[in-house]
């Protein structure tokens, strides 16, 4: 396959799923044989009960299943990089700079020792690169979730916010890197009406 058609693809199906199977230890499916494509600028949501596997299926678009649980089946492949059938080094390399990742509960996603504004740095400098490091940066991330965008709020710590600033900040380190695709979960649990609005619109 030339270049351009590998690029024309990717630019097709920027999120390619296929025949996904993630099992518990004794072979019980959770996510049994799923096949997604999501093409640049489009919105796939995801609608289920609780404990139907959805959060297990959002993480194993990472290319990544929880202690416990094993992909067991099928490919992922996000901006032609391939997530599955890699070792997890490789997977983890490519978190927050292919794909990325908001968890519905945001006090699991933040180190609460960890100052906002260098949780966000964190990420820019393992994936964003030279260019895009910066304490600028962090508080551009901020402002783009509607979030003061000074030093001293990025100095606060994650106790220090409500429920519905730790959820924003939670999605601006997912943001910061600019990557091809988010798998967000349960995003706008804690955020006012008018505030969900403007940040699924910044997604």
């Amino acid at each position: 396959m030339s270049a351009a058609a590998v690029q024309e693809r990717t630019r097709a199906n920027v999120l390619r799923v296929e025949g996904l199977s993630v099992e518990l230890p004794g072979g019980l499916p959770i996510v049994d044989d799923v096949s997604i494509s999501v093409a640049a600028g489009e919105i796939l949501g995801l609608v289920g009960e609780s404990g139907s596997g959805k959060t297990t299926l959002a993480l194993a678009l990472l290319g990544y299943a929880r202690p416990g649980c094993r992909i067991a089946a099928g490919m992922v492949e996000v901006s032609g990089t391939r997530l599955t059938g890699v070792g997890e080094t490789e997977a983890r390399a490519h978190r927050g700079r292919v794909v990325s990742y908001v968890p519905q509960d945001p006090s699991s996603a933040l180190n609460p020792s960890l100052r906002i504004g260098d949780a966000i740095a964190d990420m820019l400098r393992e994936h964003g690169g030279e260019a895009a490091r910066g304490e600028e940066a962090v508080l551009r991330a901020l402002e783009r979730v509607h979030l003061p965008g000074d030093r001293a709020f990025a100095r606060r710590y994650p106790h220090e916010l409500s429920g519905g600033q730790q959820q924003r900040v939670a999605i601006a380190r997912a943001l910061v890197c600019e990557p091809a695709a988010v798998v967000m979960d349960e995003p706008t649990t804690g955020l006012d009406v008018v505030t969900q609005a403007r940040i699924l619109e910044e997604v």
